[in-house]
């Protein structure tokens, strides 16, 4: 903690940094196969790489997974009770058009402002109490957000078919799979088996347009120790994006 404009240490993650380039992400696997291990490494890249043109929308239904990220001066809006949550995805939309709208009027086709990573922590939640309400939105926001620099990254411990369905597989096509309980889970998240034989901790499939067939990755762990100090530093901050 040397110096004052960079008070944290780390390795800024290859695979972390290229999952943030993709338009949406989907990260599934079973219970306990490291999906909020990598979460964190996301938004710790995202904090370390690129602070101020990143910011989030974190929805969390279990309410305990994103919570200390909430205070973050890049956060623009953290909901965890189910009431919010709807609503929380709609205001995203309105502020996807609204950059359109800006981007129309400055005939320029790529939104030049900071990128916006809407993060659901546990899909599968969204999926069985609020699917009328979130998925028409969560859907459009995949179709139109690219270019509006606006990303999401839904995660699930709940590989089936149900949450992973057709609307989601079309629009996320970048996606990651942890170990998996069954090879059929597997099939329904990178279109293959395999993940079903990973270890339990550290490695995943990663599949993009770009590869077209999944490629076997390391998942990276940043350090609690790190992630709390760079929440430390930003939550000192009273600027806001």
């Amino acid at each position: 903690m040397k110096h004052a404009k960079q008070p944290y240490t780390g390795t800024v993650s290859k695979l972390c940094l290229d999952i943030l380039k993709q338009p949406h992400t989907l990260i599934a696997g079973a219970t306990g196969s490291g999906k909020s291990v990598l979460i964190n490494s996301l938004i710790y890249t995202a904090l370390f790489d690129s602070p101020n043109k990143t910011q989030f929308i974190l929805i969390d239904p279990k309410r305990v997974e994103l919570i200390d990220y909430k205070l973050l001066p890049h956060t623009i809006a953290y909901s965890s009770e189910p009431s919010d949550i709807s609503r929380t995805i709609t205001k995203a939309v309105k502020l996807m058009d609204s950059r359109y709208a800006d981007m129309q009027k400055r005939h320029i086709k790529h939104y030049d402002g900071s990128d916006i990573y809407i993060i659901v922590d546990e899909f599968a939640d969204l999926m069985t109490t609020q699917k009328r309400e979130t998925l028409p939105t969560l859907c459009r926001i995949a179709q139109l957000g690219r270019a509006a620099g606006i990303h999401l990254i839904l995660a699930t411990q709940r590989p089936t078919r149900d949450i992973i369905n057709g609307q989601i597989k079309v629009n996320i096509d970048s996606r990651v799979a942890l170990r998996c309980p069954t090879k059929q889970d597997s099939r329904n998240i990178i279109n293959t088996g395999g993940a079903e034989l990973l270890p339990r901790y550290g490695s995943g499939y990663y599949l993009t347009p770009d590869t077209m067939t999944p490629v076997l990755v390391d998942i990276p762990m940043t350090n609690p120790t790190e992630i709390n100090c760079i929440i430390s530093h930003w939550t000192r901050k009273t600027h806001r994006f």
